[in-house]
């Protein structure tokens, strides 16, 4: 078993650090230069102090940017290692029979969406993914709801999205002070990370509420010729309501947080790198599910890789520029083969094929009545 967990370890390390090498994305470079303007003695006035747009909160920049700075490209995609290893590890330990403890390592170590991601785009989102499943570890191994609340808020500190949660963890505690403690906090530990930057009205204008956030926003239902039902917040609030009305337990705690994330992608045009917070849940419901749900995951690791094709041609065939330099001005793939697309038709087809699995497993780990 030992030398099985090595092994794979090892594999799944020198994988990454081949693409790491061998690849190249643009959004890379834009850590680099927060660092560089950071060493440049801009703190406070971080985001007012160049031309650059930042748009991602505070703690990625003031976190990512020095090490960014110092590591210099590519080295700096290993800065995401430790929490890579770390998701893997926490996978590893949630499960008891040894069988299951492999094949979450395996299914993560070699996933390509944790491999694309992190190691060719050179994205942080393993990092909020690693503060969610810590987050759940501790709920599920420890009881501990105020650090995980604590996590919860430190993740949303770099994407959004783990603010979703702190509702149904919240609602584990049976007691208002102790549901109104963990949601607080958790949203505490976020203000405090973006506390000292409110007074820049660059801060305000760019990152405090980025173009990415509202994009689960447009998908509505007009009832008006001014007026809509807008989609998720409505399923998310359906949701809470039914948690509220259901069992909660620490043990189910991971279903509602997959089906809240679900949602979530199922109303929004979400970038590549994003699937990557649902990656987890994957795996620990295909391990569950003893790999009956593979044709879900299938479907959707299909529709993810087609719509990567209608992405700016550097994410897919200019990606190994650095190796093969031929590539760096090639057109996107569509046009290498001279197919004209209806991009918006093929995107909404595509986007269609994930929202069937994604409403199966809405439909299965939907809260139950108690029996």
């Amino acid at each position: 078993m030992k030398r099985k967990i090595l092994l794979l370890l090892g594999l799944g390390i020198l994988i990454r650090i081949l693409l790491a090498l061998g690849t190249f994305h643009s959004d890379i470079e834009h850590f680099l230069l927060a660092g560089r303007v950071i060493a440049q003695g801009n703190i406070l006035n971080f985001y007012d102090s160049s031309k650059i747009v930042f748009n991602y909160p505070p703690l990625v920049y003031f976190f990512l940017g020095p090490l960014s700075y110092i590591l210099t490209i590519p080295f700096n995609k290993f800065i995401y290692l430790p929490f890579d290893l770390g998701v893997a590890f926490l996978l590893f330990k949630l499960f008891k029979e040894p069988k299951e403890k492999l094949w979450a390592l395996v299914l993560w170590m070699f996933n390509p969406l944790v491999l694309f991601a992190t190691y060719m785009m050179g994205q942080f989102d393993i990092i909020p993914t690693f503060l969610v499943i810590s987050a759940f570890y501790l709920v599920f191994r420890k009881k501990s709801y105020l650090l995980a609340a604590v996590l919860l808020g430190l993740g949303a500190s770099f994407k959004i999205f783990p603010f979703l949660f702190l509702v149904p963890l919240a609602l584990l505690s049976e007691k208002w002070p102790d549901r109104l403690k963990i949601v607080g906090l958790g949203l505490l530990t976020y203000f405090v990370t973006i506390l000292p930057f409110i007074n820049s009205s660059g801060f305000r204008a760019t990152a405090l509420v980025a173009s990415q956030t509202t994009k689960s926003l447009y998908a509505a239902l007009p009832i008006s010729g001014g007026e809509a039902i807008v989609l998720f917040p409505l399923a998310v609030t359906l949701l809470y309501i039914f948690f509220w009305y259901r069992t909660n337990t620490p043990e189910t705690l991971w279903q509602k947080f997959f089906v809240l994330l679900l949602v979530f992608f199922v109303f929004t045009h979400y970038h590549p790198q994003w699937l990557l917070w649902l990656t987890p849940f994957l795996i620990i419901d295909l391990i569950k599910s003893r790999f009956n749900h593979w044709p879900l995951t299938v479907l959707s690791l299909t529709s993810w890789t087609g719509l990567l094709t209608f992405f700016d041609p550097g994410l897919s065939v200019r990606l190994f520029a650095p190796v093969f330099p031929a590539l760096k001005n090639l057109p996107g793939i569509w046009e290498i083969f001279g197919i004209n697309v209806d991009m918006n038709f093929a995107r909404s087809l595509l986007q269609t094929l994930f929202v069937a699995p994604a409403l199966y497993w809405i439909y299965y780990y939907f809260p139950k009545k108690e029996t």
